[in-house]
């Protein structure tokens, strides 16, 4: 029980967040050492640091670095500031435009330069050889600065031609969440990745095997159109996350899509000025077979996890014991306190209800 005592879920929300400014600090130090070295300052190998951690960082990661590190790139000093250090430095003030034609890795990093002509150029000449590179891309087609956004653009209609269902999977979580806030060119964005032959198995493959991000929402915004109602099974069943699962599988035992679309405030006392936020969800049908509803519910009943459980209780509650008695018996006895709270209203309103009962013979 003291595992899931709230100071501990602070704690630990606390901790993390802790965790999350560290590395953040850390990535935008060694970003920095690398433009440093690049702009003739003595940094030894780190060049080769920023090139190691740009290849593993995530496209929510590298997203994160990149505003912080264009505005504290802009001040950084580009030359030595005394006249005693500029007479004693041995390199003269680096030219950056004519270094991105022949170093790879000058390109990599002036994606996120300050300078938006250097943007621009590097736009065109980076190698898109891994995730990183075309996650930087992808930042620079919501640039600013109109000509970096069109010079992206071109480019990644070229790079979408090489890239593969692999290749798109890591990438596809990002565009579908990002897409939604650029303003400038989500849109375009989302329409491009969207018109790839590969997209939908890529967002399917993402959804099967990643367990971090906004998963959920994800999934009920990709449901607002019936195009990908053809993955909810596999997901509702075989979904490495909880939260996926618990979606399709409501979806699928509701036989309706339903996804957030807007907020309202409920009042509680005016004159104190008392409200609550609510979310407002719009819905669709959804066509489910009988087989397919069969199978997600005795799914759901040896789910992992007590959320999609729940689901499955929920579902008996609504329409009555199932064909099989070994399913109920199963949540009878589920260890997952929300669980046996369902399971006694079930005994209540279709065991122990006379009225109940006689709907059921009928």
């Amino acid at each position: 029980m003291a595992e899931n005592h709230p100071a501990n879920a602070l704690f630990r929300s606390w901790f993390d967040l802790r965790v999350n400014e560290m590395e953040l600090k850390k990535d935008l130090a060694l970003f920095e050492a690398a433009w440093g070295a690049l702009n003739g300052q003595t940094a030894p190998f780190a060049g080769y640091r920023f090139e190691k951690r740009r290849g593993q960082l995530s496209p929510f990661q590298l997203a994160r670095l990149d505003e912080p590190f264009r505005r504290r790139a802009r001040f950084m000093p580009t030359e030595p500031r005394t006249w005693l250090a500029r007479m004693f430095a041995r390199a003269p003030v680096v030219d950056l435009a004519s270094k991105l034609e022949t170093e790879p890795d000058a390109a990599l990093l002036a994606l996120h330069a300050p300078d938006g002509m250097l943007r621009e150029r590097a736009v065109q000449t980076a190698p898109m050889n891994d995730t990183a590179a075309v996650t930087a891309l992808l930042l620079r087609c919501n640039d600013w600065a109109a000509p970096v956004r069109d010079g992206s653009f071109k480019r990644l209609q070229t790079v979408l031609g090489v890239l593969d269902q692999r290749a798109l999977a890591p990438l596809s979580l990002f565009v579908l969440d990002r897409s939604v806030r650029w303003r400038r060119g989500g849109a375009k964005v989302l329409e491009r990745m969207s018109a790839h032959p590969a997209w939908p198995s890529a967002v399917k493959a993402m959804l099967m095997t990643t367990t971090n991000g906004p998963l959920a929402k994800t999934l009920r915004q990709l449901l607002r159109h019936p195009e990908f109602d053809w993955a909810l099974p596999e997901l509702a069943m075989s979904a490495s996350s909880a939260f996926v699962r618990a979606v399709a599988t409501e979806t699928l035992l509701d036989e309706a899509a339903r996804w957030l679309d807007g907020h309202e405030w409920v009042w509680h006392d005016k004159v104190f000025n008392l409200r609550r936020k609510v979310n407002l969800y719009a819905k669709r049908q959804v066509v489910v077979t009988d087989e397919t509803k069969r199978l997600v519910l005795r799914s759901a009943c040896f789910d992992k996890s007590a959320k999609v459980r729940c689901l499955a209780a929920d579902f008996f509650i609504k329409e009555g014991p199932p064909s099989e008695a070994g399913l109920l018996a199963l949540l009878h006895h589920d260890k997952a306190k929300t669980v046996q709270e369902r399971m006694a209203y079930f005994e209540k309103k279709w065991v122990r209800n006379p009225s109940t009962q006689e709907r059921v013979r009928q």
